[in-house]
């Protein structure tokens, strides 16, 4: 504790039973054993113990700021339509979590309805090994959205190019 800290007086002793405990004061002057304390408004002060006193709660408000007004300063909640009040890491996972879905979902699907050929390719025209197959289809995706864009249309293609990301982790 030091002079000008604010404190609350917690406690009377038999010696010291000056002041209202539960309300704030400032220290005015520190003792070897004893504390001066002044009111926060108007003159009064007295003695007491530094065991008798505990910090007290300060609130504050950045610079620029005022108490009582209502501020959009915490940007970084979301509203979701399903619940509470998610955290915008939490809306990033939960989306990221449900584009990776589709996206496996789908290799999944392919993989059922044409076999493991991405990973292990029949090779019955082409003799090129899945790395190389997976990276000339994905110069087909690239081109395609060079060619188009990114719009509607080619939503498909980007996410076939991101299957195919997939596929070529999964082949090296």
């Amino acid at each position: 504790m030091k002079v000008n800290d604010i404190v609350t007086l917690s406690a009377h002793t038999a010696q010291y039973t000056r002041g209202v405990i539960g309300n704030t004061y400032k220290i005015a002057e520190l003792k070897k054993t004893e504390l001066k304390l002044c009111a926060l408004e108007g003159n009064m002060c007295f003695y007491t113990i530094p065991a008798n006193v505990s910090p007290a709660v300060v609130m504050s408000v950045p610079s620029g700021m005022e108490f009582g007004v209502d501020y959009d300063i915490d940007k970084l909640w979301t509203r979701t339509n399903t619940g509470p009040i998610k955290h915008e890491s939490e809306v990033f996972a939960t989306k990221l979590d449900s584009i990776a879905k589709n996206i496996t979902d789908l290799l999944k699907e392919k993989n059922k309805a044409y076999g493991n050929t991405a990973l292990n390719p029949p090779q019955i025209f082409s003799k090129l090994s899945a790395t190389e197959a997976i990276c000339a289809r994905l110069d087909d995706k690239i081109s395609r959205i060079q060619n188009k864009g990114i719009n509607d249309k080619t939503e498909d293609t980007v996410d076939d190019l991101i299957g195919y990301l997939f596929l070529l982790k999964m082949s090296m």
